[in-house]
C-alpha cells in the first residue's frame, strides 16, 4: 500500500507539472511554428531529429542497466557512475566531432541549426546522474528540476518570438532547458551524498556493461528511428514545408509521451525489487502493463478529441495536421505498451528480445514511407508510424519467439484484466483521498 501511494503521489506531482507544461508548451509551439512558417518549423524537426539520433548512441543503452547496476551495487554507486560517466563522455566527443567535420566539409543548409543542438552531445552523459536519483527513490526532484528548466526555456522562447529571433536561438533555448535540469539534478546529487569516481574507470568494467546494454541502444536507435525517420524522409520527399506540417502534429502527440516514461520511473526499481519472488514479480508486471495500456487510451482518446483544434492555433496553413495528429493518437496505444515491455525486458535482462520487433518496424516504417510520402504527403508518414508501432509492439509481442510464451501471456492477461485494474485503482485513490 506504502509504494502504491507512493507511485501514486509522484504521478500526481509528475501530471500537475505535465498539465502545465502542455498549456504553456502548446501555446508557445503554435506561436513558434506560426512565427517560424511551415518551412522555418520542418527545418528546426529535422536538425533536432538528425542530433537526437547522435544523442541516443552516446548514451551507449545505459540508462535502465545505470539504473539496475546502482541498485544492484549500492556500495560501489560511486564507481559505476565515474565508469559509466566517463565512457559516454568519450564517445559523444567522438560523435560531436565527427559531425562538426561534416558539417564544415558538406556544409548543409542547416548547419548553424546543427552545431546549436550538437552542444548537447558534450553536456548529454552528465544525465547519468538521474539514474542515481532514480535508484534512490528521488525522482520528485527530478520532476521539479525538469519543470523549472521547462519555464527558463519556455520563457526564453516567448522572448525570442516577441524579438523576432532566427531560428539558432529557438534551438538553443532546447538546449539550455536540458542544462538548466541536468544543473539542478546535479545539486540534489551532491546534497544527497551522491558521488562520482573517476579513478574507478576500467574499461573492462564499461565493456562488460555495454557487453549487457548493446540490445537497449541498437532498441533505443531503432525507436528513435522510428520518432525522427519520419520527418527526416518528409523533408527528403516532399520539403520542408510538408515536414513542417507533420512536425505540428508530431509535437502535440509527443507531449502525451510523458505518461509512459514516468510509469517506467517509478515501476522499474519496484519489478527488480520483486524479482526473486515469482508471484510477486508476476503481479506487478501485469499490474504495470494495466496501468500503462489505461492511461496510453486515455490519453490517445484525449489527442483525438483535440486534433480538430490544430489549424486554430497553429493556423490555417497548418489545416492538414488536424488529420495527422488523428491518426498519431492512436499510434500512443502500442508505443506505450512498447515502452512498457522494454522495461520488462531490462529487469529480465533479455533486452536483445526486443531488437528484432524493432528492426523490423523500422524497415516497415521506411518502406510504407517511401511509397505513401510522395503520395499522401505527411499523412502517409502518420499511417506508416501506426503500422511499424502496431507491428513492433503489437503483433511482435505475440510472434516473436523470445516474447510469445512469456511477455505475450502479461500482456493478455493485462488487457483482460484492465476493468478489474482500472475499478481498484479508482477505489484506492478515493480511500486516500
Amino acid at each position: 500500500m506504502s509504494a502504491r501511494r507512493s507511485i501514486l503521489h509522484t504521478l500526481s506531482l509528475a501530471t500537475v507539472f505535465r498539465l502545465v507544461r502542455l498549456a504553456l508548451s502548446f501555446g508557445l509551439t503554435c506561436l513558434l511554428a506560426r512565427h517560424l512558417g511551415r518551412s522555418g518549423f520542418g527545418e528546426i524537426g529535422v536538425a533536432m531529429a538528425v542530433v537526437s539520433i547522435l544523442v541516443c548512441i552516446g548514451e551507449l543503452g545505459f540508462g535502465r542497466y545505470t539504473v539496475r547496476e546502482l541498485v544492484r551495487l549500492p556500495d560501489e554507486q560511486a564507481d559505476v557512475l565515474g565508469n559509466t560517466i566517463l565512457a559516454r563522455v568519450i564517445v559523444s566527443v567522438v560523435l560531436f566531432t565527427g559531425l562538426m567535420l561534416w558539417i564544415v566539409f558538406a556544409q548543409p543548409e542547416a548547419a548553424i541549426l546543427l552545431s546549436v543542438y550538437a552542444l548537447q552531445l558534450l553536456t548529454h552523459p552528465s544525465t547519468e546522474v538521474f539514474a542515481w536519483l532514480e535508484a534512490n527513490d528521488r525522482v520528485q526532484n527530478m520532476v521539479t528540476a525538469q519543470f523549472t528548466g521547462f519555464l527558463v526555456s519556455a520563457a526564453c522562447i516567448a522572448v525570442g518570438i516577441w524579438m523576432e529571433a532566427p531560428l539558432w536561438f529557438f534551438a538553443f533555448t532546447y538546449a539550455l532547458e536540458g542544462w538548466i535540469f541536468i544543473v539542478l539534478c546535479g545539486v540534489v546529487f551532491r546534497q544527497n551524498g551522491g558521488r562520482v569516481r573517476f579513478a574507478a574507470f576500467r574499461w573492462s568494467r564499461v565493456l562488460q556493461l555495454i557487453s549487457r546494454s548493446w540490445p537497449e541502444l541498437a532498441s533505443q536507435a531503432a525507436l528513435l528511428l522510428l520518432f525522427r525517420l519520419d520527418i527526416a524522409m518528409i523533408q527528403w520527399l516532399r520539403g520542408s514545408e510538408e515536414a513542417g506540417i507533420y512536425s505540428a502534429a508530431v509535437r502535440v502527440s509527443e507531449m502525451a509521451y510523458f505518461v509512459p516514461g514516468v510509469l517506467a520511473t517509478l515501476f522499474l526499481p519496484r519489478l527488480m525489487a520483486s524479482r526473486q519472488n515469482e508471484p510477486e514479480y508476476h503481479r506487478r508486471v501485469v499490474d504495470y502493463l494495466s496501468a500503462s495500456v489505461a492511461l496510453a487510451l486515455f490519453a490517445a482518446i484525449g489527442l483525438w478529441v483535440a486534433a480538430p483544434l490544430l489549424p486554430l492555433a497553429f493556423g490555417s496553413e497548418y489545416e492538414r495536421s488536424a488529420e495527422m495528429l488523428r491518426v498519431h493518437a492512436w499510434a500512443f496505444i502500442p508505443y506505450a505498451v512498447g515502452v512498457a515491455r522494454t522495461q520488462i525486458l531490462t529487469v529480465e535482462d533479455r533486452l536483445a528480445a526486443n531488437l528484432s520487433s524493432v528492426i523490423l518496424a523500422v524497415v516497415i516504417n521506411a518502406a510504407l514511407n517511401l511509397v505513401w510520402i510522395p503520395v499522401h504527403g505527411g499523412l502517409g508518414a502518420a499511417w506508416a508510424t501506426l503500422a511499424a508501432y502496431t507491428a513492433a509492439w503489437v503483433l511482435g509481442t505475440y510472434l516473436a519467439p523470445g516474447l510469445r510464451t512469456h511477455v505475450s501471456g502479461f500482456l493478455t492477461r493485462a488487457v483482460m484484466g484492465l476493468p478489474r485494474f482500472t475499478l481498484l485503482q479508482a477505489r484506492s485513490l478515493l480511500r486516500s483521498s
